[in-house]
Parts: C-alpha cells; sequence; structure tokens
C-alpha cells in the first residue's frame, strides 16, 4: 500500500498506502487487457451497471468480441506507444439492448493494457481539439499575464470557471517538500486559505512521485463505495495490478477522512511541472460531490500542461534582470583583477560591489592566513573558527551556500544578526584561498493550517496508526536563525567569478607541442588559457589562409576567422571539453582574407594545474572541405531522392532472368504512385508492376538494354496494388562501383497518365481543329480589316465630333474619351481611365450615377443620367450622359459607348426661362386686373349715373392698356434681341447726330416734367447700329428724366477714349442702392416695386439696354449716390483698322 493519499493527508502518512490496487473509484470502468492479443484479463466488478454485461462474460474474452473494428484499431494503435503513454479513445459496448458510448484513455504496463472508461451521451473524437473551445480563451489570459503572481492568479479564477468548483487554489512547493497557497479563488462562504503553509507530511515524498506521474486527479464524490477488480490479483503476474498511473484509482480512507474533516464533498488536482520537477498544484474543492465530464477536464489538464510551460518562463524573466546586473559586477571584477599582480587586490579595489555581487550585507577574503573583513561580520575569531569548520564541509574547488548556518555548524547562533546565511567560495584549498559572504538572520511569521507537527498515535504493537488531520485552524510559528534563501543566479555568479579568478592567476605553463608535418596539412596549436595567447605553426597559418608569421596570437583574431554562424557552437564544443575534462573535436568553417570559405576539424586537449584548472591547451586542425563537399551532394541527393514526386527505385545489378533483380530500396513517392508498403516491395522483382496491358515490345527493349549495361527509357503501362493500371515514363541507367563493375540498377518513373489522356483527346480533336483554326483564320482576318476600318473610322468621327464620346470595357471600367468628353468633364485622357473619371464628379451626385450604373447593367439597358463635373479651376458644370451596350456576335457584352454633353448653359436657360415666365404673368396680371375691374364697373351699369366716374374709369382702362402694350412690345424686343432675331445694322455714326436725335424723342417728356436736358457732345465716330444707339439713349434719358425732381437738369454726354466711345446719361434723382447696382438690369426688376404704376415703366427697359451694348461687344454699368443723383454708363469699341468698309 501506497503512503497517504494523491494529495497527502498527515504526517502519520508513510505507514499506509496511498490507493488500494485491488479497487476504483465508481464513476468509470476499468479493463485489463493481454497486449497485443487484447484478451481481457481484469475487470471492474461495475461492468453490468455501466455496459449490461457482468463482469464474468468479459474476463477471459478478447475485446473485439464486444466493440466495433474501427475502435479495435484505435486500440492496436496505442500499442505502439512508449509504456505510461496516455492514449485518448472512444469506445461503444453493447449489452442488454442498449448501446453505451464512452471516453477515456488507456495505457500500458509491461504486457499489460490498462483501459479507463468514464460514459458518456454520445460518442466524441478522442483528441484535446474537443476541448479546445473551453481552453482557448483561459491560455490567452495566461499567456498575457505579467508575472508569476497574476499567472497563477488568472490560472485559480481560469480552472474554477471552467469546473465550476467552489475553491480553486494553487499550491507551491518548497525544497523541503512543505507548500504554501499562493494563489486562490473561491465562493464568498468559505473562509481563505491563501498565504496558509503545509508541512512536508502533508504530502509526503510517495504522493509527490504519484502527482508528477499524474497531470490530473479527480474525485467526484468523496462518499464512494469502492469498486473491486475481478479477479483480484492479475492472472498474468499473479500479484495485485499496479494502478499507479490510473486516474480512477481508489483513494486512501485517510485522505478520504482528510478532505472530509476540511468538509469537501469532491476534489479535483492538477500537477504543475517545472523543469522536468514537480513544482505545484492547482486543488480543487466543492462543498457537495460534483461530476466533472471528460471533456472539462481534458481542458483542464491542456490548460495545466500551458502553465507548465509559463511557469519557467515567468519566473525566469523575473530573475533575469538580476542575473544581468550580477554579471556586469562580475565583468567588472574580471577586468579589474587582469590589471593587478594579485586578485586579492583586485576584489577590494571595490568593495561594495564584491558584496553586492551576490546580495550579501557582509564578507570576508581569506588568503592562506590573512583575512580582510568587508562589511557587517562576526568577529575574527569567529571567523578564524568558521573557515576551520568550511573546510571540513567544502569539496575541493566547490561553492558551499547555506541560509541556516546555525542548523549546520550550531556556534553560528552566537552571530546571527550578521550571519544567519553563509556563501563561500573555495579558489584554491591547498592555497588555502576562500571568499565568505554572509547574510543576516530575516525573522518571519508562518502562517500555518493547523499545527504542523501534531503527536503520532501508535498501536500496542508499536505500529503508527492513520490519524488524518482535524484542525486546519490558524497556526502561526516564528522562524528564527535563517537569512533570505541564495538564489541560483547569486550561487551561479559566485562560480563564474571563481573560474574567471583561476584563469587569470594560474601560472603560464610553455609546453608548445610542435609536430612538423607540413605534407599531412596538419596545423597545430598551443593556447596558453591563463594569458589567453595562442601560437599556431606555420601550416595552421597556411591552413586559416595567412601568411607565415602573421598571426597575432590573440583570440580574437583566431575567432575573426571563424564563420560568424559557427563561432558559438565552437566554443560551446570547447567549454563542454573542459567542463567534461573531455578532449575537444570539433568541425567549423574558416574564413580567409580572400572570402573563401575552407572547412577544418579541430582537435584539442586540455592541460590542467595541480588545483585542477586548466592553464593550457593544445591540438591540431586539419582541412576537411573535399570531405564536406561530397556530404553535402549525398545530403542533397537523398532530399532530392525521397523529396521528389517521380518514383524512384534501386535494384540489384543481377539476374537479369527469372526472378529478376531484387528491389533494394524505393522512395516516398513510389510508394504513393503503386500503393506498395516499403516492406511489400523491399525483395521483390520489378514485375510486381507488370500486367496484361503492359507492352511488351518495350519489355524486350528493357531486357536488350539490361543485358547490355546500356541506359534505356520508355513509356509503359503499370498496375498498382489495387489492380488499377497508370502509365508511367520510366528511365533506367545502370550503376558501376569505383572498379567499373557495374553493381545497382537506378530507375526512375513518373507518372504521365494525364499526359497519355490528353494526347489521346488532342489526337482525336487534331484534325478538327485544324479545320477550325484555317476557317477561324479567315474569319479573323475579314473581323480584323473591318475593325481596323471601324475603329479608324470611329475615332476620326469622335475626335472631331462636337458631343462628348466615351468607351467602357464590360467590367465597367473607362477606356477611351474624345477630346470634346475630355473638355466637358475637365479631364485628360490619361486621368479619365479606369476610375478615374469619377474624382472630377461632384461627389453628391456619386451615387446617384452609380444606382443607375447598377440597374442599367443589371439589365444590360441603357443608361441615362444628369450629374455635375468640377473644373479643374473649380467650377461646376452640369452634363447628361448616355451609353449603350456592345454585344460581340455571339451575344456576349464586351462594353459600353456613351455621349455626353454640356447642359450647363440649356439649364440656366430653363431658370432664366421659367422666373421670365413667372415675373410675366405678374406683370401681365395687374394692369389686366385694373382693365377688367374698370370695364366691368362700366358693364354692369353702376356709373351710368356718375360719368366723370366712369370716364375716370376708361381712363384707367386706357392707360393700364397702354401700359399693357409696352410691356408685351418690350418683352418681344427683348427676346428678338436675346434670341439675335434682331439683325445689328452697322454702320458709320456720328455721336453728336445720336445724341441730338435722342434728346429731340425726350424733349417733350422733359418739358412736361420740368426738366432740362444739358447735352454735351463731343466729335466721335463709331461703328454701330445708329437706331440701337438711340433706342439706348431714349431709354436711359427717359428713366433720368422720370426720376428726378422737378428743375433739374439730366445731362448726356460722349467721351472718346481710343479704344472704346463711352456715353454717360447723369440724373439728380434719389440714387440706387448699392446692393442694387447690378440687379437693376435684370429682367422686371426696379429699385422700388411701385415705381412700375408711379412712373409707367415696364422693368425692361435696362435690360434692353444690356443686350443691345452686348451685341455691340461693349458693357454697361451704373454709379450712385444716394439722395444726389445717379449715372448711367456704356461703352461701345471703337471699330478696328480695316472693319466697317
Amino acid at each position: 500500500m501506497v503512503l497517504t493519499s494523491d494529495t497527502g493527508a498527515d504526517n502519520n502518512s508513510d505507514c499506509e498506502l496511498i490507493y488500494d490496487p485491488a479497487s476504483i473509484q465508481p464513476h468509470g470502468i476499468l479493463l485489463v487487457l493481454e497486449s497485443p492479443v487484447l484478451k481481457i484479463l481484469q475487470v471492474s466488478n461495475n461492468t453490468f451497471e455501466a455496459i449490461g454485461i457482468y463482469p464474468k462474460e468479459l474476463v477471459g474474452h478478447f475485446l473485439h468480441e464486444f466493440v466495433e473494428l474501427d475502435e479495435i484499431d484505435a486500440v492496436e494503435k496505442a500499442l505502439v506507444e512508449n509504456d505510461h503513454q496516455r492514449n485518448y479513445i472512444s469506445l461503444s459496448f453493447t449489452g442488454q439492448n442498449r448501446k453505451s458510448f464512452f471516453q477515456g484513455r488507456l495505457h500500458q504496463s509491461s504486457s499489460l493494457l490498462i483501459v479507463e472508461l468514464e460514459q458518456v451521451v454520445a460518442p466524441k473524437a478522442g483528441n484535446c481539439f474537443n476541448s479546445y473551445h473551453l481552453v482557448q480563451e483561459p491560455i490567452d489570459k495566461i499567456h498575457n499575464t505579467p508575472n508569476l503572481q497574476v499567472l497563477c492568479q488568472t490560472v485559480v479564477e481560469e480552472v474554477r470557471r471552467t469546473i465550476g468548483f467552489d475553491r480553486a487554489i494553487v499550491y507551491q512547493f518548497d525544497a523541503t517538500g512543505a507548500g504554501e497557497v499562493i494563489a486562490e479563488d473561491k465562493a464568498e462562504n468559505l473562509a481563505s486559505l491563501l498565504g496558509m503553509h503545509y508541512p512536508a507530511a502533508d504530502i509526503p515524498p510517495q504522493a509527490r512521485k504519484l502527482f508528477s506521474m499524474n497531470l490530473i486527479r479527480f474525485i467526484p464524490d468523496l462518499h464512494y463505495q469502492p469498486v473491486e477488480l475481478i479477479p483480484d490479483c492479475n492472472p498474468l503476474t499473479g500479484i495485485p495490478l499496479d494502478l499507479g498511473f490510473s486516474w480512477l484509482r481508489t483513494v486512501s480512507p485517510c485522505h478520504l477522512q482528510y478532505l472530509k474533516n476540511m468538509k469537501i464533498g469532491a476534489s479535483m488536482t492538477v500537477t504543475l511541472i517545472k523543469d522536468r520537477k514537480l513544482w505545484g498544484l492547482i486543488a480543487c474543492h466543492h462543498q457537495t460531490p460534483k461530476y466533472v465530464n471528460y471533456e472539462t477536464r481534458t481542458a483542464c489538464e491542456l490548460i495545466a500542461k500551458f502553465v507548465n510551460l509559463e511557469l519557467s518562463y515567468k519566473q525566469d524573466s523575473e530573475d533575469r534582470d538580476y542575473a544581468i546586473s550580477l554579471k556586469e559586477i562580475c565583468h567588472k571584477f574580471i577586468t579589474e583583477i587582469s590589471q593587478e599582480n594579485c586578485f586579492v587586490e583586485g576584489l577590494l579595489k571595490s568593495r561594495d560591489e564584491l558584496l553586492a555581487l551576490v546580495g550579501a550585507t557582509g564578507g570576508v577574503v581569506c588568503a592562506n592566513e590573512n583575512l580582510i573583513a568587508i562589511g557587517k561580520t562576526p568577529e575574527l575569531a569567529e571567523i578564524k573558527n568558521l573557515i576551520a569548520w568550511i573546510k571540513t564541509q567544502i569539496n575541493k574547488n566547490d561553492v558551499f551556500h547555506t541560509d541556516c548556518l546555525s542548523k549546520l555548524y550550531r556556534p553560528s547562533a552566537k552571530f546571527k544578526e550578521v550571519a544567519s546565511g553563509l556563501l563561500v567560495l573555495a579558489m584554491s584549498e591547498m592555497q588555502n584561498y576562500y571568499i565568505l559572504w554572509f547574510r543576516p538572520e530575516a525573522i518571519q511569521t508562518v502562517n500555518w493550517a493547523g499545527k504542523p507537527d501534531w503527536p503520532i498515535e501508535f498501536k500496542p504493537d508499536g505500529t503508527p496508526v492513520m490519524s488524518p488531520r482535524t484542525s486546519f485552524e490558524l497556526w502561526q510559528e516564528t522562524v528564527r536563525l535563517k537569512s533570505l534563501p541564495w538564489q541560483g543566479c547569486e550561487i551561479e555568479i559566485a562560480r563564474e567569478l571563481r573560474v574567471a579568478i583561476a584563469s587569470i592567476e594560474l601560472r603560464k605553463i610553455n609546453q608548445q607541442l610542435k609536430l612538423a608535418l607540413s605534407a599531412t596539412k596538419i596545423g597545430f596549436w598551443d593556447w596558453d588559457v591563463q594569458k589567453n595567447r595562442i601560437v599556431w605553426s606555420r601550416e595552421h597559418e597556411e591552413l586559416f589562409g595567412l601568411a607565415p608569421g602573421t598571426f597575432d596570437g590573440t583570440y580574437q583574431s583566431f575567432a575573426a576567422c571563424i564563420h560568424p554562424e559557427d563561432l558559438k557552437a565552437l566554443e560551446s564544443a570547447r567549454n563542454q571539453a573542459l567542463a567534461q575534462r573531455g578532449d575537444f573535436c570539433h568541425e567549423h568553417r574558416v574564413i580567409w582574407p580572400d572570402g573563401s570559405i575552407h572547412w577544418m576539424e579541430g582537435k584539442g586537449k586540455f592541460f590542467y594545474s595541480e588545483t585542477g584548472e586548466a592553464v593550457r591547451m593544445v591540438g591540431t586542425v586539419r582541412e576537411i572541405s573535399d570531405r564536406k563537399a561530397r556530404e553535402l551532394q549525398l545530403r542533397l541527393l537523398e532530399l532530392v531522392v525521397t523529396t521528389t514526386n517521380d518514383a524512384v527505385l534501386i535494384t540489384e545489378a543481377e539476374p537479369i532472368d527469372e526472378p529478376g533483380p531484387r528491389i533494394l530500396y524505393v522512395n516516398p513517392a513510389f510508394t504513393r504512385m503503386s500503393g506498395y508498403t516499403l516492406e511489400e516491395v523491399l525483395g521483390k522483382t520489378p514485375r510486381i508492376l507488370q500486367g496484361e496491358k503492359t507492352d511488351r515490345a518495350n519489355l524486350d527493349r528493357i531486357r536488350r538494354a539490361l543485358e547490355t549495361w546500356q541506359p534505356v527509357r520508355v513509356d509503359l503501362i503499370n498496375y498498382r496494388k489495387d489492380g488499377t493500371e497508370f502509365w508511367v515514363e520510366l528511365s533506367i541507367v545502370p550503376i558501376a562501383d569505383e572498379t567499373g563493375w557495374f553493381s545497382h540498377w537506378v530507375a526512375v518513373q513518373r507518372d504521365i497518365s494525364d499526359r497519355k489522356q490528353a494526347e489521346a483527346a488532342l489526337q482525336q480533336l487534331n484534325e478538327l481543329l485544324e479545320m477550325r483554326v484555317l476557317q477561324r483564320t479567315r474569319e479573323l482576318e475579314i473581323s480584323q480589316t473591318e475593325l481596323r476600318q471601324s475603329e479608324a473610322l470611329f475615332r476620326s468621327l469622335s475626335e472631331s465630333s462636337p458631343v462628348g464620346i466615351f468607351k467602357i470595357d464590360a467590367e465597367g471600367k473607362c477606356t477611351y474619351t474624345n477630346p470634346r468628353c475630355q473638355a466637358i468633364g475637365g479631364f485628360t485622357a490619361a486621368e479619365a481611365l479606369g476610375d478615374g473619371w469619377m474624382q472630377f464628379v461632384h461627389p453628391e451626385d456619386l451615387k446617384l450615377i452609380e444606382s443607375k450604373w447598377s440597374e442599367s447593367r443589371s439589365v444590360d439597358g441603357e443608361f441615362s443620367c444628369e450629374f455635375r463635373h468640377i473644373q479643374p479651376d473649380g467650377t461646376i458644370r452640369f452634363g447628361r450622359a448616355k451609353t449603350a451596350p456592345i454585344f460581340s456576335d455571339r451575344g456576349q457584352l464586351i462594353g459600353y459607348v456613351g455621349t455626353v454633353i454640356d447642359i450647363t448653359e440649356s439649364r440656366a436657360i430653363e431658370k432664366m426661362k421659367n422666373e421670365f415666365i413667372s415675373i410675366v404673368s405678374h406683370e401681365l396680371r395687374t394692369p389686366l386686373t385694373s382693365i377688367r375691374g374698370s370695364l366691368g364697373l362700366l358693364a354692369a351699369g353702376v356709373l351710368k349715373d356718375r360719368p366723370e366716374t366712369a370716364k375716370q374709369m376708361l381712363d384707367i382702362a386706357s392707360s393700364d392698356t397702354e401700359r399693357l402694350v409696352r410691356l408685351v412690345n418690350d418683352i418681344l424686343d427683348l427676346e428678338r434681341l436675346e434670341s439675335s432675331q434682331v439683325t445689328i445694322v452697322k454702320q458709320w455714326c456720328d455721336t453728336q447726330v445720336l445724341m441730338r436725335k435722342s434728346a429731340e424723342a425726350v424733349m417733350s417728356l422733359a418739358a412736361e416734367n420740368h426738366i432740362d436736358l444739358s447735352v454735351l457732345p463731343a466729335p466721335a465716330q463709331i461703328w454701330a447700329d445708329p437706331d440701337r444707339i438711340v433706342q439706348m439713349l431714349v431709354n436711359l434719358l427717359s428713366n433720368a428724366i422720370k426720376f428726378s425732381p422737378p428743375g433739374c437738369i439730366v445731362t448726356v454726354r460722349v467721351e472718346d477714349l481710343g479704344a472704346r466711345v463711352l456715353f454717360e446719361v447723369k440724373d439728380r434723382g434719389r440714387g440706387i442702392p448699392a446692393d442694387k447696382l447690378e440687379t437693376i438690369f435684370g429682367r422686371f426688376q426696379q429699385v422700388d416695386a411701385s415705381d412700375s404704376r408711379q412712373k409707367g415703366g415696364t422693368g425692361l427697359g435696362l435690360a434692353i439696354c444690356r443686350s443691345i451694348v452686348q451685341q455691340h461687344g461693349g458693357r454697361i454699368w451704373a454709379e450712385s449716390v444716394v439722395s444726389e443723383g445717379t449715372s448711367f454708363y456704356f461703352t461701345v469699341p471703337a471699330p478696328l483698322d480695316g472693319e466697317g468698309g
């Protein structure tokens, strides 16, 4: 029986077996099979409840009698695995008219195969990927933890969440086997165990060994009844079955009671391994019985494996920075020691760093009888006694360390305040050289889960009685006489310092070995390890490509000759030889000064001083480049043969006749191509590939070639193992040995079945294709001629077309735009290609274009859309595009052709037209309403007795009728001018005559309004239509008279400006606001809307003036000061030389 339980229970457990080899827990079944025949030798006594088959019906029978054949294959596959290898499987049993499905695992124990199964609802594949969905998130969280503590806390949280237990803890072992709870996640109603310590006896060495063997241990119900094995002893061995690797094995009563004392109903423990040693446990407890299914436990097992990988990384990374700082201090010491005559002087130059090197508070350097104390140390007499004791404890040239010196050396309790911890470096036992480092006492308070050393009870015969822990109340212990423990990196840096000091201080031993064997091209070297100086022979220099006598003897120069990729391995091999006190042998590359690379084989041997330190190394070097080249060729040839898709087989050279040469080797491609395994073809002849359709003529060709030792190549039909035939291109060549004797045949065959099928098909289609090619060639020649003509005509028409033309391929990419299209869109031909034209479309119109384009493409219909273009100067113009699909002769869509026109002006005209109609309608409606009202009153007879009023009504109607006639005439006149229906008849005109006619035309109007006219003529000739110029002047003068108060002067003048002639009409009216100086030249635009009624105007006079001036190529504008008057100006360009006849 094995001590205590799986988790350990008590300090008495060394006297109890951990498990009963004749029983298991009842939540699964166990079968013991004889390997490899799979005969059932033992079963658990619960098979009838689980699968409906009694144990006696199973024992002595073979497994294949009860399960499916494919499941037998899975079990047999497991037989090739190593002992104790867990293999996850799925099995199903049929009994009592029902089929039961199980998942579990099996492992081998000598010639026995132990199968453990748990029932599941439905079969599942037995691999770890079933649990991937359960472990993906926990593994991600664990991987992203920054340090070891957060890692452990994350582990317990994720494991508890996964299995749903009340508590999960991480329990870490120390060097003594005791443990501490360093992380915990629990239900709120449970008391915390975090920080609690447990003695090593709770989990004794036997239990810890079982944890190392099994990654997970599950007890779903502490109140279970064990199930015995039938029979209780294995029939083959005659002894109880070893269930050390079993996950169903029963639990010791002591451990069950231990857990019950903790008030636990179910338990699951997962092992944590670091550096192949038991590091700790993930212990999970539930207050009531709870079953965790197989898949979830597998997920926890996967999580634990990942945590095991992370433990080393997290813990090592935390120590790495500290170790680096120690190495920097050590390097400083090595530098200083190398510059001193004695290493002690170098050590004492930096006393603080000597203590910091290992994190000590005090130290002593012992050189023979001289003691040099540094920092806080015991008294010199105490140090001498301590060193005398150390000599009896420490091995030669070793490192000694302890964090509880008083436990080993009782007198140290007197100076515990400065030296409870001790680290000793023995430099030279013969010369009595030591370095001692001290650490003070670090008093600690340890929280124990119950008293750690409870008494042991004994039977009358003296044997101890199992007594599991009954109390877990907090027990605090104060630990004294101990220092902080020495870390591994501190101990290692001390060793490194010792090696460095020994290397620097050792005497030079000049035992140069010189073997003058230049004919063998072997070089010799002698390395003084102490001074790091190397002596090379002349041959050595030549082998390294150096001129004789040019090697400077430094290690750096030697290292510079070594290929960078080989230097680390060379030094590692040298260090290994030194550490193992063995011979050095290494192959490496050397780079010559000319850049060429040469392979060398170096061999050497260390020589040691009386103290055991390496002081010298001598050896030889020789070039092996030719051998390496041959090895490389062989590796490449092997790689080609094993990776090629062509089948390669090698046979013996004879006999040619029956039974034929035997096959000695085939590559993987051969087994894939033929379907035979390697074992099935070795020793056979290639005739196994032949069949009834194998061409006998080609076989005769092969025979004749073999008889004359000639290479041969044929196409042949071969047969696979399953009887299917396939074509191969077979090449066979003879291979001769170094004596010229032909020893082997090498055959290479390539599967050309597809090629043969293609050749047959091509042969059948060849004649038809030739006819079609000829016919198609003629058609293409005709089509190409027509296409070139059509293309030339299209481009000729397109380039000169006033309409924008573009082409789009079937994918909707622009392939061509003509000049007009480019001008409308504001882009170049290159910018428009592909989707480039879209960047010139207003962003707000892109979705409209895409929507209509998608709609038209879905039905291969025409596309039409109006949208805005953004010109390079930022102006916006409107365009209308239309496209039509282009189809091939076979009805296949090959693209689109489209047109685009600039509709900016037409849209503006349309807008103006709409505005004009609206205004005209308003202006016509006003007088018509007045006329209708006046005539309506007269027609109704309302005014028959009031003749004066009737006459006034008639005057109103007459006045509004005249206004209506003027309005209609002005509208017609303006429309004829703007639509170019009125021909401007230009002739030489004297501006004085034009001004006189205009003044005469408005003389009566001026007299009626008591206005004086001032005409200021100047001699000037213009090339213009005199009637239209007079019309403008009359219009402007009439307006000036109407809007000037009585008694004012209206002035008209003319000025010759050379390139143009300026006319001015100036009044003294009320003036025009600045914001209306431009708008008054529009249709029906007036400063005051009431002016049309009071002044009798139509609102079109200035618009007519602007149209006349524009048709003469001139300009009209107004300048005004409110309340002071307005001046209207217009210009008429003077005629150019030769113009006007």
